[in-house]
């Protein structure tokens, strides 16, 4: 077991150390190329129906985790520390902690000089709505709420499968686990559209990241909520309107995040959004002040860390007591 604390520590310390490396060789920039390379050979071989998406899924997850199990266990047969700081690497190449909230100060810095200009592009490199118009308040809205959606994706997800394969087969399983994890939101990210390309292509990508965010996802409510002091709220708050709202996204798992956020903030999120023009009508997430601040906004990157550790926790606690009870 202290193998897993020393993994999920070391992992997210070294995130935050050297946050997302930008280079083009970083592994997931080299997973997308591969995948772009899949999705052409396996339409040429089985077409464009769900069994070649689903032969390009289970490629481009298996055989990435495989890769992340068989380097930790050869690293591990040499030296156990060698093999551990191996694991620590995929770990950290899956997690991207930092990157969210490096974003959100990308936003958080131009607002507070009032260039609002700066801080809308700033919010464009991380959410698909339109940001030319927005007004501050506005503009923290979307940033608070890609923390809230992106915390699942990006952190509390890969240190969850991290921890399952870590239960499952020691330090090989933890990094195959959190490198599947990655693979399999990398693949929705590009698969999982419902447009004509990818309506039946992407449709096993779209459903696997859903049923791979389904835990977490519930867990880094749990966690948020246990975290809301730090964002000034208070638990109860956020926990009922997180299951409140649960089910006010299109998405199964985002709502649990983005309305978490809401009710440890003490603010609203949601309502209507612009995409490209069009008007999406989302419902309202929260009861708190729909006026945000730029103040909001460094709160939420608080309660991100915050939540983050709580949820470490709440893995350790998990895996004693799996351990204790099965096996």
């Amino acid at each position: 077991m202290f193998q897993l604390i020393l993994l999920l520590v070391l992992g997210l310390g070294m995130d935050r150390l050297l946050g997302d490396p930008r280079s083009r060789l970083h592994p997931v920039v080299l997973f997308g190329r591969m995948a772009e390379r899949m999705e052409n050979g396996c339409r040429r071989m089985f077409g464009d129906g769900i069994d070649a998406g689903l032969a390009g899924w289970l490629a481009l997850t298996l055989l990435p985790a495989a890769v992340a199990a068989v380097t930790v266990r050869l690293t591990g047969a040499v030296l156990p520390w060698v093999g551990l700081f191996v694991a620590v690497i995929w770990l950290y190449i899956t997690v991207a902690l930092r990157s969210l909230c490096d974003h959100a100060q990308a936003i958080e810095t131009p607002l507070k000089n009032g260039r609002l200009p700066e801080a809308r592009r700033a919010l464009s490199r991380i959410v698909s709505r339109d940001t030319d118009t927005l007004p501050e308040s506005e503009i923290v809205r979307g940033g608070i709420e890609s923390l809230g959606e992106n915390l699942i994706d990006a952190v509390t997800s890969p240190l969850f499968w991290a921890t399952v394969g870590y239960l499952a087969g020691g330090l090989p399983g933890a990094a195959a686990g959190a490198v599947w994890l990655r693979a399999v939101n990398t693949l929705d990210a590009m698969w999982g559209y419902r447009n004509e390309r990818y309506l039946r292509f992407g449709r096993v990508a779209a459903r696997m990241d859903d049923v791979a965010h389904f835990l977490p996802a519930r867990l880094t409510l749990v966690a948020i909520s246990l975290a809301a002091f730090r964002g000034g709220g208070v638990p109860g708050t956020a926990w009922r309107t997180g299951i409140r709202h649960r089910h006010d996204h299109p998405s199964p798992n985002s709502g649990y995040g983005m309305a978490g956020f809401a009710g440890a903030l003490g603010i609203r999120l949601g309502g209507p959004t612009v995409y490209d023009g069009i008007c999406e009508e989302y419902p309202y997430w929260g009861d708190g002040r729909s006026q945000l601040t730029v103040a909001d906004l460094k709160r939420a990157r608080q309660l991100a860390n915050a939540a983050t550790w709580v949820f470490v926790g709440i893995l350790l606690a998990g895996a004693v007591l799996w351990r204790m009870f099965f096996t």
